[in-house]
């Protein structure tokens, strides 16, 4: 790591072979950069751009502040000064709440006595419910004497009937007794009627159950057996015929299995087909990369590819006109091999297209002949199994004609329905006497009532006289009660005339009130916002005193930094610098130049010159002007061995002046080649030179093909080649 670019690396400290001219050769701008590159001038314009940023960013902040400063100055005007007018409302906000506590207490009077007329009001209302209620009850207690004595009356004339009512409930008794034994027998024969009717209707269904079995058989037998049992022989026929189609499928399919093998055939045929294919093109690639590397290599480095011996120019052609042939050949042999393997491909397709079809068809017919045989085979079971069963149908459905036509069918319910209608008849039941004495029970049922009745009379008789007499009583006490309920509601309805007034006197002070606090609140809203603006003046005040300092200080501050600008800029410490070093390189330049041509030949580097027009800033540059002892003249007119003087102490120059300089770690120069423009005396003064400068630097490396020049140094590294690669050593 040297601290520099490449560029500069090979301007300064290292002569390329054929390039120790790269620093004189290039423009007069280019090679001040370079000499500002090695006094690592590059920095200065970080700097000087830095420095810009500073004094844009202090600029924007200087306009800014201005702004801020010449709004708050507005908003100052604008404010004015609120301190008299404060004081004035201040005193109107004391005054205010003098008159509204005032107010307030006189309100406080009202709304208490407003409240107790309102409580007495709703006393009163107690009062006429109480009233009302006592009114109320007077008159249930008058409507409950009136009832009772209705109901003392009632037992009064039952108590009266009382021989008639038990004769009554005599003869009911009667009557019911006989109606429970008329019920009883009443509902053993309805029982009995009952039985009789299940009986009749299970004979019945018993019946029609056979009828319908042996109409079922019947339509059985005639309907499915017989015909398929008829039908057993063309089954056995159809089943035979099927079987037979069968096996002339399965001989059929000897035919697919030769396609299959075809098919497979033309397979491998178009694999080896494509193997070939791919073997061609391989080849052919092989025989193009040969015949380009044969186009496009040295003709002295060409070999035969079987002995291996270099080729003439007449060889390399006859071998390209070789591999060219065998191209053609290779092309013929892969397109005869594609046409073949095209029509492989078309036989395949179609083959396999018509196997498919063909197996298609076979598939279908095997199964559409194995479902016709399943069918048959299914029939013929059918048909068979239906033979046997016939006969046992026919001999079932003999047997049920025998037992409807003899009615051998529920004997036991038969017996049992005859038991029951004897066992009706013995009962004797009348129905027209068991309505009789309903209707008789009917009609006397009311005596039960009545007698009833007669028992609550002779018991409750007592207890309603005594009611009446305790109901009298409060009766008295009640009507007493709202008497002086009425009188208490006269002198409370006295007292309430004077509601009305106090509430409108309420109203008035708590309008008064509303009024006295939306004042004091437009008040203390005034006075808020007048604090308000007093405080923001203050504010605004230390805001634009703070303001000013710091406008002051940033625009000192973008001063500083566009001094800075023009400070680290080429007219400034670059300028300087580059000034300083100038002397120094050329200096050093012409002592080295001096030496190598005995004092006859100068350099002298030129900063600035001016422009055309005259006027204006001198126009930065870096001129190299060469004189000799005919003159001044430039560099191009001078010959090869006295340009190369020059630009070997300009080079030695330059990298003794970055390493004194910069500091820059550069302990070796080289030096690749160039001293085939000198004469021997030139040569020497060179070597002289090298000879001077060798303390400056830890090594000094020149790279020569000079034989004369070995010996004039101590330690060399040789390197020669020969057939067998390049070898080295150190002497």
């Amino acid at each position: 790591q040297v601290g520099m670019d490449y560029e500069t690396f090979i301007n300064s400290a290292f002569l390329l072979q054929g390039r120790a001219d790269e620093f004189t050769n290039k423009t007069p701008a280019e090679r001040k950069a370079v000499l500002a590159s090695i006094l690592s001038l590059a920095s200065y314009d970080r700097y000087q751009a830095r420095a810009r940023e500073r004094v844009s960013e202090k600029r924007s902040e200087s306009d800014r502040l201005a702004g801020r400063l010449h709004q708050m100055q507005s908003d100052l005007e604008a404010i004015g000064d609120p301190t008299e007018e404060l004081g004035q409302v201040n005193a109107g906000i004391v005054e205010t709440e003098a008159r509204l506590n005032a107010v307030r207490r006189d309100a406080e009077e009202l709304r208490a006595r407003a409240a107790a007329l309102r409580q007495l009001e709703s006393e009163i209302t107690e009062l006429r419910d109480r009233y009302g209620r006592a009114t109320q009850e007077i008159s249930q207690i008058e409507s409950g004497i009136g009832a009772i004595e209705a109901r003392i009356e009632e037992h009064q004339v039952l108590i009266a009937r009382e021989e008639e009512i038990e004769a009554g409930a005599r003869r009911l008794e009667t009557a019911r007794q006989k109606f429970g034994e008329l019920e009883a027998s009443r509902q053993e024969h309805e029982t009995l009627k009952q039985r009789q009717s299940e009986l009749e209707r299970a004979i019945e269904i018993e019946r029609t159950r056979l009828e319908t079995e042996a109409g079922q058989l019947h339509r059985r037998i005639r309907d499915e057996l017989a015909p398929l049992a008829e039908s057993e022989p063309a089954v056995a026929a159809a089943l035979e015929d099927v079987r037979g189609k069968l096996e002339k499928s399965s001989e059929s399919s000897t035919g697919l299995s030769e396609m299959r093998e075809g098919l497979q055939q033309l397979a491998a045929a178009i694999g080896e087909a494509q193997t070939l294919a791919a073997r061609y093109e391989t080849e052919g690639k092989q025989l193009n990369e040969k015949l380009n590397l044969l186009g496009n290599s040295d003709p002295d480095s060409v070999v035969c590819p079987l002995c291996l011996s270099p080729l003439s120019e007449d060889g390399c052609s006859r071998l390209a006109q070789v591999y060219e042939v065998e191209i053609v050949e290779k092309r013929v042999l892969y397109r005869d091999n594609q046409d073949r393997m095209k029509r492989l491909t078309e036989e395949k397709n179609e083959l396999e297209s018509g196997l498919a079809v063909k197996e298609r068809q076979h598939t279908t017919d095997i199964r559409r002949l194995q479902g016709e045989a399943a069918r048959a085979e299914s029939q013929l079971e059918a048909a068979r199994a239906a033979g046997a069963e016939l006969t046992s149908s026919r001999d079932q459905l003999g047997k049920l004609a025998a037992v409807l036509k003899e009615a051998r069918y529920s004997e036991t319910k038969r017996t049992e329905l005859n038991a029951v209608a004897e066992r009706s008849a013995a009962l004797g039941y009348d129905e027209e006497v068991y309505r009789e004495t309903v209707q008789l029970v009917r009609k006397l049922e009311p005596v039960n009532q009545l007698r009833a009745r007669l028992e609550t009379a002779r018991a409750q008789l007592p207890q309603e006289e005594l009611a009446v007499r305790q109901n009298s009583e409060l009766l008295a006490r009640l009507t007493g009660d709202r008497d002086e309920t009425a009188r208490l509601i006269r002198e409370a309805e006295a007292q309430v005339t004077e509601k009305p007034e106090v509430e409108t006197r309420l109203g008035l002070a708590n309008r008064e009130i509303g009024e006295l606090e939306s004042d004091l609140q437009r008040a203390v809203a005034v006075r808020g916002l007048l604090e308000g603006k007093l405080e923001r003046l203050r504010h605004l005040e230390r805001e634009v005193g703070e303001c000013q300092g710091r406008l002051a200080q940033t625009r000192d501050e973008q001063g500083i930094y566009q001094d800075l600008v023009g400070a680290f800029g080429r007219q400034g410490i670059q300028a300087m610098l580059i000034e300083t070093v100038v002397p120094r390189l050329e200096e050093e330049a012409n002592t080295l130049l001096g030496r190598m041509t005995d004092n006859r030949m100068h350099v002298k580097l030129e900063t600035q010159r001016e422009r055309r027009s005259g006027s204006g800033e001198p126009i930065e540059t870096l001129e190299i002007n060469v004189s000799d002892e005919l003159g001044s003249r430039n560099y191009e007119m001078y010959s090869g061995g006295e340009a190369f003087r020059v630009n070997l102490a300009l080079r030695i120059a330059l990298s003794r002046v970055l390493s004194q300089r910069t500091g820059a770690p550069l302990p070796t120069l080289f030096i690749d080649e160039g001293f085939g423009t000198q004469d021997a005396s030139g040569r020497e003064r060179i070597l002289d030179v090298i000879s001077a400068i060798e303390d400056d630097f830890d090594k000094i490396i020149v790279i020569t093909h000079l034989d004369d020049l070995k010996d004039m140094f101590p330690v060399r590294i040789e390197v020669q080649k020969d057939g067998n690669g390049s070898t080295f050593w150190l002497s």
